[in-house]
């Protein structure tokens, strides 16, 4: 009982991934410096591109310790059969990672306006740490017997479990927000476009595609 009031609560651990920052840093330095004196031009177009080759941007992470139990019976007619369940107790940590993918970007430079519209945040990975997984109570039944099958499918059920608990926590919200602050930060940073422009930068809601469409 102790283990499962200890274990059975989520461990959120929300933080930037912070490697891929300084790639966009020197992306967005080498394409984006619009002074008078710059041999090429650049435009929304080469900018994309830039982002394109980076491809997914992680900036949000939720970690999570859970406990989670198995149970099933044989069954006939949906009654089920006495002496067949089967049954496990399982803890395990997983962890999932939000954020956007530039390929539907759109960037637009008007005057001394630059305008990026960024999609919603997705869920880019989730994935649970197989070394640690503990089996307890695991109750075999000569009858119905526990098989590999029922572990895949069980984790298959808590992964879509926690990704829905995640979402419902405001993960992907946090994310656009995290994006946002990113990228407005790393072209603050550079003086060129400091000193010269506006930066303007939205996340474009499914909602919002779909009246566009």
């Amino acid at each position: 009982m102790k283990l499962l009031n200890i274990l059975g609560k989520s461990k959120k651990a929300i933080g930037g991934i912070v490697a891929i920052i300084i790639f966009i840093a020197a992306v967005f330095y080498a394409g984006m410096l619009f002074g008078s004196d710059h041999e090429a031009e650049v435009t929304s177009t080469t900018i994309k591109n830039q982002l394109i080759e980076i491809n997914e941007l992680a900036v949000y992470s939720y970690e999570y310790s859970k406990v989670g139990k198995f149970s099933d019976n044989l069954t006939f007619h949906g009654w089920d059969i006495p002496l067949t369940q089967k049954s496990f107790l399982i803890t395990y940590n997983g962890v999932l990672k939000a954020g956007i993918n530039f390929e539907d970007t759109k960037i637009t430079v008007n005057g001394d306006t630059i305008n990026i519209e960024l999609p919603e945040s997705t869920i880019l990975s989730h994935e649970i740490d197989e070394s640690s997984i503990e089996v307890y109570d695991e109750t075999n039944n000569v009858f119905n017997q526990i098989s590999i099958n029922d572990y895949k499918t069980f984790a298959t059920k808590e992964k879509d479990k926690n990704k829905e608990e995640a979402i419902a926590n405001g993960l992907l919200e946090k994310a656009d927000e995290r994006v946002k602050e990113v990228l407005t930060t790393y072209l603050q940073s550079i003086p060129d476009i400091k000193d010269n422009y506006t930066v303007n930068i939205t996340v474009k809601t499914q909602e919002q595609k779909n009246t566009d469409d």
